[in-house]
């Protein structure tokens, strides 16, 4: 009877520790699938709730932006996440639709001495795109928030950017909360060639 009661006893506790290995052991994840259903779901969002992002969200956000790769590694761009409530106010008053109800914009600002900052700037905004969509954020970026900030008016919004002497804001991205999941518009796949 002993014996009996040892075994079971063993099998009880090797059964706990698998159970226990099971429970603890690290997922699969596939990361193509993941990648691409990101890309495939993300959608340029409009409209926004209330509650603002938190700070965790945008550095992880500022941590995949300046994580683009750039010409010769030079980084040509200057970054302003603004969440001024005062500042926002500013723009809207001068484009009410400009920024919509988003709770925080992100200004990108290329360097005007390097060739390469358009194209270098635009991967750092996609990076911002793709890593928000991961988040459940919503996106839009505004390129109509150049013509707000070049009017005399917008002067003190660059101003308040501070950004050094050659760098001029080329794009803003809206970031916020969704509060609208639009569908997606048509794709044209006659543009993509493939030639072997």
């Amino acid at each position: 009877m002993k014996k009996f009661i040892l075994a079971a006893t063993a099998l009880v506790v090797m059964n706990s520790c698998c159970t226990q290995q099971e429970n603890t052991a690290p997922v699969e994840v596939n990361k193509q699938e993941i990648v691409v259903e990101n890309i495939l779901n993300r959608r340029s969002v409009r409209n926004y709730t209330d509650v603002q992002v938190t700070q965790a969200q945008l550095e992880t956000l500022m941590q995949c932006a300046i994580n683009a790769p750039s010409a010769m590694n030079r980084q040509p761009w200057q970054v302003r996440v603004v969440q001024e409530a005062n500042i926002l106010d500013k723009i809207r008053a001068v484009n009410e639709k400009t920024i919509y109800n988003a709770p925080t914009v992100i200004f990108i600002a290329k360097d005007t001495e390097n060739r390469y900052s358009d194209f270098d700037c635009g991967l750092l905004t996609q990076n911002i795109l793709l890593a928000a969509e991961s988040m459940d954020l919503g996106t839009v970026v505004v390129g109509s928030v150049t013509m707000v900030l070049n009017t005399p008016e917008g002067k003190e919004i660059v101003d308040s950017l501070d950004l050094p002497e050659n760098y001029e804001v080329i794009v803003g991205i809206c970031l916020g909360n969704k509060n609208e999941r639009p569908d997606a518009r048509p794709r044209d796949a006659e543009k993509v060639k493939y030639i072997k």
